[in-house]
């Protein structure tokens, strides 16, 4: 579809075009002017004739429009005739215009002929004309001018017009498209005036550049001038021989001359002056007013009357007369803590004063003191203006003076004042004025001498100080440098001494710190702790408002803390094994300095510590759940581990006592092959063979009622076989109280027993506070168990009657002894 647009388009282009061709092939219309190019701003008649043999109006009613630069003009018909239409243009300003005569219908109009018309005018009056001479060989003139804006295409010749006087003139003609001109030797003269000026022409008139009058002299621009020597005719003067360059040594006129003097050591004095004079080439030019004994550094330049300067000549160095120094010094003493050994550490300042003049490039300074009022004592010589030097605690005045090579300054009287501890509030405030000065300013004490100096620097020869009026209050102290921290201290005196008041810090500007401080890590796991230094002070640019922390994870995650001015934080909130960025930013009132990323793993605990932690809680968990479970299902049993029951056999009965009961608190025997004792209570029940009966009886006579441990009752209960392995341990700190022996036939036994044998055992029961059981009792082995009464003692005087009336009274808990069948 676009490409049959654009068939179509092309195709209508095609007949609209030869449908002009052939209307301009038939001349319908032909448009006329007087000239095609007029001059600039003046009237134009123009006018369009339409012919007769013009198809377009042939039987058509058609009226004509003009055009200029596509823009309609009012025209008139003249002649109707010859159908001819005119048009004025007044005032023609257009460099170029397009006249266009249009044809008609209705509200279609066809352009049926055209005319260019150009505009010109004399050219514009040339501007800044200025001439130059050249005094190099060979010697000529250099004029220029600006020529203004060139008129379209229209050619325009200048010409440089010189007139020296009514009779000889000198008509210069450069090169076309240039506008300059070099007039040689032959067409000026050096020192006489003459009149100049530059003529414009075109083919549409001629215009005349403003006429001036110089010398050319007056433009040459002299070569530097060469110094010959510069000597010292007397004190505080340096004279200058000069001379003119080989090629413009003719010159003999009376030149305008400077002297640019710069101080070699420039301490206290401006860094260049410049002396104006004039002198002819060759004489000597004597500069005054100078310090003594100081070295210059001189370059000289000259002119001609209205010219320009030449360029500075090579620089040359000369010194002056030397003569002793004059004026005073302004001075400063301060004791440095108490006396040693007879002796104060004291430190001396000195400046020079506005009347102080060290006439020479080298001077040392001498502090001496009086010990009597006939002998002075150098201390030092040196040359600083600082010192400091042991004082004699008698001594009250020291003295400073300035020597050079010529000799030696009047002495300056210091005094010393003591220095004195007071307690006496001061306020000590700074006020920053510019990046170089700052106001100082102080209340609530008198001052005497404010000091200040580079913060990081103790070298005395960084002190500064002024010394001040009685009733001054505030300073403006000049020469400070930006980004540094001064410290101010404020001093004052009394009848008996120097008393310092305050000391304060200051900046008179900040910016962002120098440097950023290195992060550093320690771990507190699972937590870390960051920790930095501080920045030196050199490097802070400003007071230290606070720290920023910033970190971020994988996922971007950015965390920020501001930790004020410590130098350290401990991070909780971090994920153990994850990476993390850090970093810090340093702040101060000027501006804030970011440091470097440092990356980290977050710490975790590792496996050893995660086992240890695993196996201990496990362990407390089994201990606790096992204690638990015992004191729930076996209360009696953790009764009796805790708070276990020892009877007394002073206080029991055997008829509570029974086998069962006795065997649960006994260590079970997996193998019995004799028997053994059962103890009931601590009583032991031994049942013997008729057969072994009188044997053992004779051993337990023998024996004092000693165990053996090696033989047992074999008539011993079966009960007693199941109760668990044998401990002989146990056995060995088991102690029998008392043995009741039955013999099968309940035979008559052999004697008494042993007397009771005392317990080794450690249980309370035994102690030495517990009462004494009773003696040990034996039944009667030869008579009916029915029959036995009670135990009989191994007294055998007593009767038995009585014996058993004794027994049974004193201890009447045995009658549960009787047995019944």
């Amino acid at each position: 579809m676009a490409l049959c647009w654009n068939l179509v388009h092309a195709l209508l282009w095609t007949i609209v075009c030869l449908f002009k061709e052939n209307v301009q092939a038939s001349s319908c219309a032909e448009v006329h002017t007087p000239s095609a190019v007029v001059p600039f701003g003046s009237s134009v008649t123009a006018s369009c004739y339409i012919k007769e043999e013009c198809p377009l109006t042939k039987g058509r009613e058609f009226h004509v429009k003009l055009y200029r630069n596509n823009i309609f003009i009012h025209s008139t018909m003249t002649n109707e005739d010859t159908r001819t239409y005119e048009v004025l243009i007044s005032n023609f300003t257009d460099a170029r215009a397009v006249l266009e005569c249009c044809i008609c219908l209705s509200d279609v109009c066809e352009v049926v002929d055209a005319l260019e018309i150009k505009a010109s005018s004399p050219p514009p009056v040339p501007q800044n004309l200025t001439c130059l001479l050249n005094l190099t060989k060979p010697f000529t003139l250099l004029c220029k001018w600006d020529p203004g804006q060139k008129i379209l295409d229209i050619s325009t010749n200048y010409t440089l017009h010189i007139e020296i006087s009514d009779s000889e003139r000198f008509v210069c003609v450069p090169a076309p498209d240039e506008h300059f001109c070099r007039v040689p030797r032959a067409g000026f003269t050096f020192f006489n005036p003459m009149q100049v000026y530059v003529m414009a022409v075109n083919a549409y008139g001629s215009v005349t550049s403003e006429t001036q009058e110089l010398c050319p002299m007056k433009t040459a621009k002299l070569d530097a001038p060469q110094i010959q020597g510069v000597g010292t005719v007397k004190y505080g003067c340096l004279g200058q021989g000069w001379h003119l360059s080989q090629s413009q040594s003719w010159i003999t006129r009376s030149l305008h001359v400077e002297i640019k003097l710069t101080p070699l050591d420039n301490k206290g004095l401006s860094s260049e002056q410049v002396i104006s004079g004039k002198a002819r080439p060759g004489n000597t030019v004597e500069v005054c007013g100078l310090l003594h004994g100081m070295m210059y550094q001189s370059s000289m330049r000259i002119k001609y009357d209205g010219g320009p300067w030449s360029e500075w000549s090579h620089p040359t160095k000369a010194t002056t007369r030397m003569k002793a120094p004059t004026g005073r010094l302004v001075t400063w003493l301060k004791l440095l803590g108490p006396p040693v050994n007879k002796h104060y550490t004291a430190q001396l300042l000195w400046k020079p004063s506005l009347q102080f003049r060290a006439n020479s490039m080298n001077v040392s300074y001498i502090v001496s003191f009086m010990r009597t009022p006939s002998r002075r004592e150098r201390v030092r010589v040196t040359e600083l203006q600082h010192c400091t030097f042991q004082l004699p605690v008698g001594v009250r005045k020291v003295y400073l003076s300035a020597m050079n090579a010529a000799g030696e300054s009047s002495s300056t009287h210091v005094t010393v004042y003591r220095r004195k501890e007071l307690d006496q509030s001061c306020n000590l405030h700074v006020v920053p004025q510019s990046e170089e000065t700052a106001l100082v300013e102080w209340t609530g004490c008198t001052g005497y001498v404010l000091e200040w100096r580079v913060s990081w620097e103790e070298a005395a020869d960084s002190i500064s100080f002024e010394i001040l009026d009685k009733n001054q209050t505030s300073l403006v102290v000049p020469g400070l440098e930006p980004y540094k921290p001064f410290d101010f201290s404020l001093y004052t005196k009394y009848k008996e001494g120097i008393c310092q008041n305050s000391t304060i810090m200051a900046y008179t500007r900040e910016k962002a710190p120098s440097v950023s401080p290195n992060l550093k890590f320690r771990e507190f796991r699972p937590y870390i702790e960051l920790f930095w230094d501080e920045i030196p002070l050199q490097e802070r640019n400003g007071f230290i408002t606070g720290y920023k922390v910033f970190y971020w994870d994988e996922k971007n995650n950015t965390r920020v803390l501001d930790v004020g001015t410590k130098t350290s934080v401990i991070l909780k909130d971090l994920r153990p094994f994850s990476m993390y960025e850090f970093l810090l930013m340093t702040s101060t009132s000027g501006g804030s300095l970011n440091g470097s990323i440092v990356t980290m793993q977050a710490p975790a605990i590792d496996s050893f510590e995660l086992v240890l932690i695993l196996v201990s809680a496990c362990v407390a968990l089994i201990l606790l759940f096992i204690g638990a479970f015992s004191c729930l299902s076996n209360n009696k049993c953790l009764k009796k581990i805790l708070w276990p029951m020892i009877p007394d056999p002073a206080n029991s009965s055997i008829k509570k006592w029974t086998t069962a009961d006795s065997l649960t608190d006994m260590p079970t025997f997996k193998e019995v092959k004799e028997p053994v004792l059962v103890y009931l209570s601590h009583f032991s029940l031994l049942s013997l063979p008729e057969s072994e009966l009188w044997e053992e009886d004779e051993k337990l006579r023998s024996n004092k009622w000693t165990y053996d441990r090696g033989k047992a009752d074999e008539g011993h209960t079966d009960s007693s076989r199941d109760s668990g392995p044998y401990n002989s341990e146990q056995l060995s700190e088991s102690v029998s109280y008392a043995t009741v022996v039955f013999a099968g036939a309940y035979r008559s036994q052999p004697g008494p027993p042993p007397a009771y044998v005392r317990s080794d055992s450690t249980q309370p029961l035994l102690g030495e506070e517990e009462p004494s059981s009773p003696s040990p009792f034996e039944m009667s082995a030869h008579m009916d168990v029915s029959a036995v009464g009670h135990f009989s003692t191994h007294q055998e005087n007593l009767k038995t009657e009585e014996l058993q009336d004794s027994l049974l009274e004193d201890f009447p808990m045995l009658r549960s002894l009787e047995t019944h069948n």
